[in-house]
């Protein structure tokens, strides 16, 4: 008798309904993560707009059975597409709804991740201090949670901070934290981001050959995880570092790498930034013919802008 009351159980969730939707809600469920999966998709390609676009929906779908945690997320997620537009007053009351839902489900890391994404929005805004402030407060819900990854998260976002801050010291010791934490988790991304900031941190010091060092790393990571944002940043960070040493073949290679993947990307501000110093390096070069190409590249890059 047991067994067939716990099997007509199970069939009765499977098929409870959303009046909303008149659908079952795991299938809602499953829909918005559908959603939510392209939209991650987007996103990871810098198609900031349409991951919007998916993750309005995801949220849709959430809202129609209330699953807070998928709304959480969906906020989150949304709000960080609107920081990448510079939009932080949108971000900022998109992730007060999430942390409303988080404080209520007791989610410490959602939590946590809110404060981080808040931190994010005060380095933008240079408010560092502020930022600090915030990403201790997630640093220590993570410790709560005993998230590993959070916590190197915060770590490494603290040490991108007291870089801009001029304390190399404190600097070195959080990213260093962040990058043993990554290693035992195996968390390549991770690694990929801690091994760019201390890339950064060594260059800002004047040893370009550990920031060269730091920033392959970076792009190994990077490529590992098959993350184009990454692989982007990171080719134009190794390209800025043998130009600023006057390197200028080995920046131009570089250069032209980080421009392959961004028109991958059609990410349009990288293209233009690209082309810029391609151009001015084969200026310096003397390289006239191969510099009008790329001069001619500029132009209907800008010509395209202005007709849209």
């Amino acid at each position: 008798m047991r067994r067939y009351i716990f099997f007509s159980l199970i069939l009765s969730s499977l098929f409870l309904t959303s009046c909303a939707s008149d659908r079952p809600v795991m299938l809602v469920k499953e829909t918005a993560h559908d959603y939510e999966t392209l939209a991650l998709e987007h996103y990871s390609r810098g198609d900031f707009e349409s991951a919007i676009q998916n993750f309005e929906k995801a949220l849709e779908e959430n809202r129609k059975v209330s699953n807070l945690p998928g709304i959480s997320s969906n906020l989150y997620n949304l709000a960080r597409c609107y920081i990448n537009f510079g939009l932080y007053e949108n971000a900022e009351k998109l992730v007060s709804e999430a942390q409303e839902i988080n404080t209520v489900s007791g989610d410490k890391s959602s939590e946590a991740d809110v404060y981080l994404l808040l931190a994010t929005i005060g380095i933008r805004k240079k408010d560092y201090d502020g930022a600090l402030d915030l990403l201790e407060k997630s640093y220590t819900l993570y410790q709560d949670d005993k998230n590993k990854k959070g916590s190197a998260n915060a770590l490494n976002n603290m040490g991108s901070i007291y870089i801009k801050k001029g304390n190399y010291e404190a600097a070195g010791q959080n990213i260093e934290s962040a990058i043993s934490i990554y290693k035992k988790e195996k968390n390549h991304s991770g690694l990929a981001s801690a091994y760019s900031n201390f890339g950064y941190l060594n260059d800002v010091r004047g040893d370009t050959e550990k920031a060269l060092e730091y920033y392959l790393l970076a792009l190994d990571e990077d490529k590992y995880t098959e993350n184009s944002l990454g692989i982007s940043s990171d080719l134009h960070n190794i390209a800025e570092l043998y130009n600023k040493s006057g390197d200028f073949k080995s920046a131009l290679f570089y250069y032209k790498r980080a421009l392959e993947v961004n028109r991958g990307l059609a990410f349009i501000g990288r293209i233009k930034n690209d082309l810029n110093s391609i151009i001015n390096i084969l200026g310096i070069l003397g390289h006239d013919e191969e510099k009008a190409v790329y001069e001619k590249a500029l132009a209907e890059l800008a010509e395209t802008g202005e007709k849209r």
